[in-house]
């Protein structure tokens, strides 16, 4: 069975090569697809997240955290550029059928509304790793808590025998005192 970090090294090698074909399709303005590849290197990177929070090493649980806040910056890079080569695609089709002079702010529109949905989908997953992040941990201090009390419990139980055994010696204790005396 592979290791978190061979899980998470087999991840990141299959990010970097998507990441080099999204490069090489935006560099020769070949960008379909590019928008399915993005969003399985996404996928990548959260999966890779998940990893890393699993890894029960705080230092290596640093370092592969510190990796994935690097690679969805890369993506996020990625994504932008992406959108600015499909824009920029759209603009020169849209000049070479129209010549209206509304083009440039419905651009500038689009340009903006697509930098907004951008930073949503960049916050929700941003959110929803930390929320995973989080579960897990209540989770495994849910298991600690069951752990302590049962241990609580046992302490109590041997607690109480000892208690009777206190009391027993003490009873045999007086008996004796009352019958020497």
């Amino acid at each position: 069975m592979p290791s978190t970090t061979s899980s998470f090294d087999a991840y990141q090698s299959e990010l970097l090569s998507i990441t080099e074909q999204i490069k090489s399709r935006i560099q020769s303005k070949n960008v379909d697809e590019v928008d399915d590849m993005l969003q399985q290197a996404e996928d990548l990177v959260k999966q890779m997240g998940l990893e890393a929070r699993g890894m029960d090493d705080a230092i290596v649980k640093r370092d592969l955290l510190a990796k994935v806040k690097e690679y969805k910056a890369q993506l996020s890079k990625l994504r932008s550029e992406y959108e600015s080569a499909t824009l920029f695609k759209t603009d020169n089709n849209s000049h070479n059928n129209t010549g209206s002079s509304s083009i440039p702010d419905s651009q500038s529109t689009v340009r903006s509304q697509n930098e907004t949905l951008l930073n949503a989908r960049s916050a929700i997953a941003e959110t929803e790793g930390v929320a995973m992040g989080i579960t897990e941990d209540l989770n495994r201090q849910r298991e600690t808590m069951k752990n302590a009390h049962g241990r609580v419990n046992e302490v109590a139980d041997m607690a109480e025998k000892g208690d009777g055994i206190l009391k027993g010696m003490l009873r045999r204790n007086k008996f004796w005192q009352g019958k020497l005396w």
